[in-house]
């Protein structure tokens, strides 16, 4: 999956400058910095992997748009655990009323007897 647009440093050689042909030689692509990002949230990275990382932000907004949305949704996501699905909805939400939880755990209970 590419993200953002396909570069070949071969034909940008006489657009731009021999250092972002350089930065873009020497960075890894963008599926690559896709899974470092993932790994780089779950455990740190060595020095030298976060550098190329830092470089490959220079030339390619979309991976950091991403590495953003990512840090985003982590962020909401601890944030507001309550909000996951499967959390105990808050009290003050519309659904069962306590007595009609209390007569389906009764029920449960007769039942399993």
């Amino acid at each position: 999956m590419q993200i953002g647009p396909k570069i070949d440093p071969a034909q940008l050689k006489f657009r731009i400058g021999p250092l972002v042909g350089w930065l873009i030689r020497i960075t890894p692509t963008c599926r690559d910095i896709v899974r470092l990002i993932s790994d780089d949230m779950d455990h740190p990275l060595p020095l030298g992997t976060r550098l190329k990382i830092r470089v490959h932000f220079l030339i390619c907004k979309w991976c950091d748009r991403y590495r953003r949305q990512l840090l985003f949704m982590r962020n909401a996501l601890r944030r507001h655990p309550d909000r996951l699905a499967g959390a105990e909805p808050p009290a003050d939400s519309p659904g069962l009323s306590s007595d009609a939880r209390e007569r389906i755990k009764r029920t449960l209970q007769d039942r399993s007897e």
